[in-house]
């Protein structure tokens, strides 16, 4: 029952949702999972579910909900990121057109990835022990590692996995962000969380979306949205 209500909200989501980066994160003593991502596109909200207690799945470029519902169901299932990486290879899922990443928690020191040949470059994935980030469109190389190490610093400083996302989101876009935005660096931005006791709903979710092409920054809207949540939330 848990599991049908969660589908039925998350794949009412339109299958041509794109993106540029995102994150996946675990966080191995709250058991919490978070995503979060951005793009210079109307919205990328749609790229990333969750199941609480369970795992979280990308599917993103040209974001396919059938993929999704598979990986779902595959997590769900208890089974490996590998093994459900291999699933959506299936051509049925046109996978070469898309950029895929899986993190679960009871594999939580493989996640799996993978990003398809007819995604735009600059693109490509990095993985640590309950993190993935991946991106396409991007404006260089180095961004990527930039968005981990933001990752991995925050785990370091014991910070809490929301601020996490919003720092690694932070880091995409000043190292340039999606390349089709400019110095805008991105038109929408989201941020999710939630905890393994979850059953309608993610506890958070934030997302800022519909930016116009050279407006502000919605990774930066975004951060404000965040700051309201936590002086609401935390206080």
């Amino acid at each position: 029952m848990r599991f049908s209500v969660l589908l039925a909200c998350f794949l009412s989501i339109s299958t041509t949702t794109l993106a540029t980066w995102s994150i996946i994160i675990i966080d191995p003593v709250t058991k919490e999972i978070g995503i979060a991502g951005a793009s210079c596109t109307y919205n990328c909200y749609g790229i990333g579910q969750i199941i609480p207690g369970k795992g979280a799945i990308i599917v993103q470029a040209m974001s396919n909900k059938d993929a999704r519902r598979k990986g779902l169901n595959m997590i769900e299932a208890g089974a490996s990121p590998e093994k459900i990486i291999a699933a959506l290879l299936d051509p049925l899922f046109d996978p070469e057109k898309q950029q895929y990443a899986v993190v679960t928690l009871s594999h939580l020191a493989t996640p799996a990835t993978y990003t398809g040949a007819a995604t735009h470059t600059s693109h490509g994935t990095l993985t640590a022990a309950g993190v993935s980030v991946q991106g396409n469109t991007l404006s260089s190389e180095e961004e990527l590692k930039a968005i981990l190490d933001a990752v991995i610093q925050g785990q370091q400083d014991s910070l809490r996995i929301d601020e996490i996302l919003m720092r690694a989101l932070e880091a995409g876009s000043t190292a340039g962000g999606d390349k089709r935005c400019g110095e805008q660096r991105a038109t929408s931005a989201f941020l999710m969380v939630a905890k393994p006791t979850d059953k309608r709903k993610p506890y958070l979710v934030l997302q800022f979306f519909g930016q116009k092409r050279g407006g502000l920054n919605a990774v930066s809207l975004l951060r404000g949205k965040y700051a309201r949540w936590k002086a609401k939330h935390q206080s």
